[in-house]
């Protein structure tokens, strides 16, 4: 193992052309996808609190995610909009927008999960939920658009880097749910005999506020010596050194000329999907609280393979760095159908009543563990891949166009994806829905049945896979190889040699 040639990633290449970022700013500034990450796990809470806070119906739960999605996905550009064409202050641009993110969520959950929780009942419950939700997500979306997008794109373009620096944001938005996770496993639901409802909520909004603050401050003092004038004030200027300010022609010719970005959207998007329906609270208590039966060994489950993936997903940077993102994208997408084909046929053996095997420990355990391990570090490497085609298809559109837009390409793709992914909701309320959970949500010690494990199969195991499919497909369209981002990076930095040579005349 040629640990030299890992941590190479660190320094970067040395090489004029690009633009590299100092180590400390790599570790720092990416710790806003935590935090992000914190408040995307406690959106899957949100069905909980509707239900048990303000009499919300858990069909129609499932409904209002799906529409407040389709709002979060319609406030994206819109916000992207304001990010692009807001200048660079002395307090920076990127900080201003996080800051403020955090601030929206975290004063809307404490009103949704404390403050208001079990004062409204019947319609005026289900305003007073939606309004506080919407809030809510409009914090999300200034966080997650306004600067989390933008930040790996901003801090290098130097191609050793990126798969690093991808890796250590991977490692954060991991970190976020891993952790607010394992609080609320091992500390916050025992005391409430493990069961979900709105006493626990209280408790645990405030957990999840603490944790986000942590990684929110983190990411401002890592963007401190970038997010500047002198800096990103530079990179988003134009030949004659004033910032420019994006249009809606600009926007437009992007979706409609740029087809890395099409391509991109794709494999992210049928990903998402995926992600978001068997990532919902519903579909993993029938998992881990029904058919394994063990918060706590799931737990354990889930930590063991989070942290080997990690390893296996830092060894995967050198080869994301090798081969470029789209031969990683197609040989990670192979290898997590293989996986995930083998984890459901060992459920399938198992059965309903023998899922329980994973959660007694022994043999068993370890064999589906060791399958979890598998799929987690594909699923990581898949992540750092994704986040290089971003910031690819970010600096494709400024060798294309000229417009730096990392935050309307976040908002594009973002907007897309959430319009799609928003069904992960209702698709998971009506599966549960379907076996009988109409009025109540499923708790842990429920019956095993095969009807649960059918839903588990096809949400759990089935949609990833077609998901990953979509991905293979779209690399056959995909240009920016390894071979053609040198090529784009090479004449990007041709025309700023020439702009500033131009302006010193």
């Amino acid at each position: 193992m040629n640990l030299k040639k890992i941590f190479g990633g660190m320094k970067g290449s040395n090489d004029p052309r690009y633009r590299t970022a100092k180590p400390f700013e790599m570790f720092l500034a990416p710790a806003t996808s935590a935090s992000k990450m914190t408040f995307y796990v406690m959106m899957m809470m949100t069905g909980y609190v509707a239900n048990a806070g303000f009499g919300v119906a858990v069909m129609l739960t499932g409904i209002l995610l799906t529409v407040k999605t389709w709002f979060d996905g319609v406030t994206d550009p819109i916000v992207a909009a304001i990010f692009d064409k807001v200048k660079v202050g002395k307090a920076g641009k990127i900080r201003l927008f996080l800051l403020t993110g955090y601030l929206i969520q975290a004063i809307s959950a404490i009103l949704m999960f404390n403050v208001l929780s079990g004062k409204f009942t019947g319609v005026t419950g289900v305003v007073v939920y939606i309004t506080l939700y919407f809030l809510f997500v409009l914090g999300y979306t200034v966080m997650s658009v306004g600067g989390g997008t933008s930040i790996s794109a901003i801090l290098t373009n130097d191609p050793k880097q990126r798969p690093f620096m991808q890796f250590i944001q991977m490692v954060y938005q991991y970190i976020g749910p891993l952790g607010i996770t394992n609080i609320l496993n091992l500390v916050v639901l025992p005391r409430y005999n493990n069961q979900i409802d709105a006493t626990m909520l209280r408790e645990a909004c405030f957990w999840y506020c603490g944790f986000a603050l942590i990684f929110t401050t983190m990411s401002l003092i890592g963007l401190s010596k970038v997010d500047t004038p002198e800096v990103l004030g530079k990179l988003m200027s134009d030949e004659s050194g004033k910032q420019k300010s994006i249009k809606v022609k600009d926007m437009l010719a992007m979706v409609k000329e740029n087809k890395p970005l099409r391509c991109y959207m794709i494999t992210g998007i049928t990903d998402k999907i995926a992600s978001n329906t068997n990532k919902q609270q519903i579909i993993t208590t029938l998992l881990n609280g029904i058919l394994i039966g063990s918060y706590q060994t799931a737990n354990t489950i889930n930590n063991t393979t989070t942290i080997i993936g990690f390893i296996f997903a830092f060894l995967g940077g050198v080869y994301l760095a090798k081969w470029g993102v789209k031969k990683a994208t197609k040989v990670m997408s192979t290898l997590c159908i293989c996986i995930n084909l083998a984890a459901a046929t060992l459920c399938l053996i198992l059965g309903p009543s023998g899922m329980a095997k994973i959660g007694a420990g022994g043999l068993i355990m370890y064999l589906y563990m060791a399958m979890m391990m598998g799929q987690a570090a594909t699923t990581m490497c898949l992540n750092i891949a994704e986040g290089m085609m971003r910031a690819d298809v970010i600096d494709y559109e400024l060798y294309r166009s000229g417009n730096f837009m990392p935050g309307m390409v976040g908002a594009i793709y973002s907007f897309t994806e959430k319009i799609v992914a928003s069904f992960g909701a209702t698709i998971a309320s009506i599966a549960v829905a379907a076996i009988g959970y109409t009025t109540t949500m499923p708790q842990l010690g429920d019956d095993a049945t095969w009807a649960v494990l059918w839903v588990v199969e096809i949400i759990v195991f089935g949609l990833p896979i077609l998901g990953w499919l979509a991905n293979i497909i779209a690399m056959k369209f995909y240009e920016l190889d390894k071979e053609r981002m040198v090529e784009i990076q090479t004449e990007i930095a041709e025309k700023k040699k020439i702009a500033r040579k131009a302006m010193s005349k």
